[in-house]
């Protein structure tokens, strides 16, 4: 029997009915917690229904680190403008002020670059640690093991965003834009003011020191505002992010399985990351510890997230604001099975944000993906709307549509050479391997 796209209403059903059961019996499932270990020890045991070999592997975390500097960062920007209106005026007549804010305010536009923008790790040792998990599932082909296809998502749940809840984009980009553009604003000011108070004579005559000091007057709001851009007392229920991802992944297994199907070369395979919330830390860690194990024969690693919107389904062959690229044979592979199963998707513009896939990719893997997920945040995006009651399952259903139709063209075709040169023209953004 062949596999084939379009999967059996069972399967359908299951996806719909797993993400319920996982929102209404694993509540709070935060990177690093009781509840996320125990919602990867239950999504094991249904792996096992349908897989040859499940792993579940334990790794430390800073969950806090990649959010929780931003309310630092909101402080040390109003500390830096009450330390230079004690400077202008007068309290205090040396450069010890300006320093510590120079400082304050470069380490937190220093997190705003690694952290955020790139998610790599710069203060996580500061914040507590915290055990997460990985869950990885086999299915094993016929014959010898020559490639091997891995599908995944990330069970863990965000913290709420609350401009997101109070208004979406409207909300979030006055604050995000205000703050960082304060955040920069300052900084470069700041610099200036140390340089000045080191070599100066003290003295801020000038109207422009004057107009410096009311125009980060204005931006102390702001810098109030992203103290609480992060909702700390309520986890959402992550059924769209990314739960739909988990069990798309897990549906590519079960319809082979019920299918009594296998490849004859190809193992086909499912990671449920934990931690992707805390920046990408789970798949990033699986990725780490098993480069060498992945790199035995060849191996393709295609992430969703939040599968809720057809008409938002692109490739991400770039993500981490565009600072880390993924692989245009892959991309490929993901644009002709969409084509095959009746869409054809784009890709995506640079976006500040990441997806697994960029984990993989920083590690030197071949990995892409594909996400339905609108980049004009709407309200369901990390809130407490993200339920089971708000998602898409014509969109589950052709995510995973493409998912088996990207298995069997991988399979079919051998590998992936037979897409790198498509790939390489398709794509502009990404790399090839």
């Amino acid at each position: 029997m062949r596999l084939t796209p379009g999967a059996s209403k069972a399967t359908q059903k299951y996806m719909v009915d797993g993400i319920r059961y996982v929102c209404e019996n694993f509540k709070d499932r935060a990177p690093g917690t009781h509840s996320e270990r125990k919602a990867q020890k239950y999504l094991k045991s249904e792996l096992e229904k349908w897989a040859d070999k499940v792993e579940m592997e334990d790794f430390s975390v800073h969950p806090q680190a990649f959010m929780g500097w931003i309310p630092f960062a909101g402080v040390f920007g109003i500390i830096s403008v009450i330390f230079y209106w004690l400077t202008f005026k007068g309290v205090v007549n040396n450069s010890s002020l300006a320093i510590i804010a120079t400082v304050l305010i470069l380490l937190s536009l220093a997190c705003f670059i690694i952290e955020f923008l790139m998610y790599r790790e710069f203060v996580d040792s500061l914040f507590p640690t915290k055990t997460s998990r990985n869950v990885m599932a086999r299915r094993s082909p016929t014959g010898e093991v020559k490639r091997r296809i891995i599908f995944g998502g990330h069970t863990d749940a965000a913290n709420e965003w609350t401009y997101s809840l109070h208004g979406g984009l409207k909300s979030l980009a006055p604050v995000m834009g205000g703050s960082i553009g304060g955040l920069i604003a300052v900084s470069i000011f700041d610099i200036v003011w140390l340089i000045y108070s080191l070599i100066g004579n003290g003295t801020y005559q000038s109207k422009f020191w004057l107009v410096a000091g009311i125009v980060q007057l204005v931006l102390i709001p702001f810098f109030i505002a992203i103290c609480f851009f992060i909702n700390w007392r309520v986890i959402v229920d992550g059924a769209n992010d990314n739960l739909t991802a988990d069990f798309i992944a897990m549906g590519v297994l079960k319809e082979m399985a019920d299918n009594d199907i296998r490849f004859e070369n190809t193992e086909v395979c499912a990671l449920l990351a934990g931690s992707e919330e805390a920046g990408l830390r789970g798949s990033y860690a699986y990725a780490k510890a098993h480069k060498d194990d992945l790199s035995d024969v060849e191996t393709i690693f295609i992430a969703m997230d939040t599968m809720r919107e057809i008409e938002q389904l692109q490739i991400y062959t770039q993500g981490c604001t565009g600072t880390q690229k993924n692989s245009n044979a892959v991309s490929e592979v993901i644009y002709e099975a969409g084509v095959n199963c009746g869409i054809e998707m784009k890709e995506t513009d640079i976006y500040p944000g990441a997806i697994d896939a960029e984990a993989f990719s920083r590690c030197g893997l071949l990995a892409s993906g594909f996400c339905g997920v609108n980049h004009d945040p709407k309200t369901y995006y990390h809130t407490r709307l993200d339920t089971p009651d708000n998602i898409s399952e014509e969109c589950i259903n052709l995510s995973l549509d493409i998912c088996i139709e990207a298995a069997k063209l991988y399979d079919e075709k051998g590998g992936l050479d037979a897409f790198r040169e498509e790939g390489a023209k398709r794509f502009k953004r990404g790399h090839n391997k």
